[in-house]
């Protein structure tokens, strides 16, 4: 396999390129695409604990807390102890965050709408396959797949 057909870099550099459209569109804002992406999930289901919005943003819970410090600093989201878990804390927007809700919301609709406008309806759903497939494989094992069938072959570690 040539390096321009490898998986990662292909899809490396699709995400820059989006990221990079995101970004613009969201500098009036000041938000970052991963601060942007955080508020969305928060848009969807507020008052979640940490654990929950780790997994529903892909980010482990070290690199959420940061984040969740500078949304915090800037007065965008808040910190509640859950009252059912003395141990968990709650994530919740904030008035401000609030009031960004309905145009962050339309440019998170548009920005997806753009990238989903040139594929076809059927290249869409393969595409969403495809993506739910590869989300859902676990790349931790120590076998790797040698062929389309899906046949695995042990890892030579060294």
């Amino acid at each position: 396999m040539l390096f321009k057909d490898c998986l990662c870099l292909q899809v490396g550099r699709i995400a820059r390129k989006m990221s990079k459209v995101t970004r613009r569109k969201l500098a009036s804002f000041g938000l970052t695409t991963t601060q942007f992406f955080m508020l969305t999930a928060l848009y969807e289901e507020d008052g979640v604990p940490i654990s929950v919005l780790a997994q529903k943003v892909a980010l482990d819970k070290a690199t959420l807390t940061g984040l969740l410090d500078r949304l915090e600093r800037d007065d965008l989201i808040g910190r509640k102890a859950d009252p059912d878990d003395r141990r968990a804390i709650r994530i919740f927007l904030t008035l401000k965050a609030e009031s960004m809700r309905e145009k962050l919301t339309e440019l998170y609709h548009q920005n997806n709408g753009m990238f989903l406008s040139i594929l076809t309806s059927e290249e869409s759903e393969i595409f969403e396959r495809v993506v739910d497939k590869l989300e859902k494989a676990d790349f931790g094992k120590d076998t790797i797949p040698t062929s389309k069938s899906g046949q695995e072959e042990e890892l030579n570690a060294p």
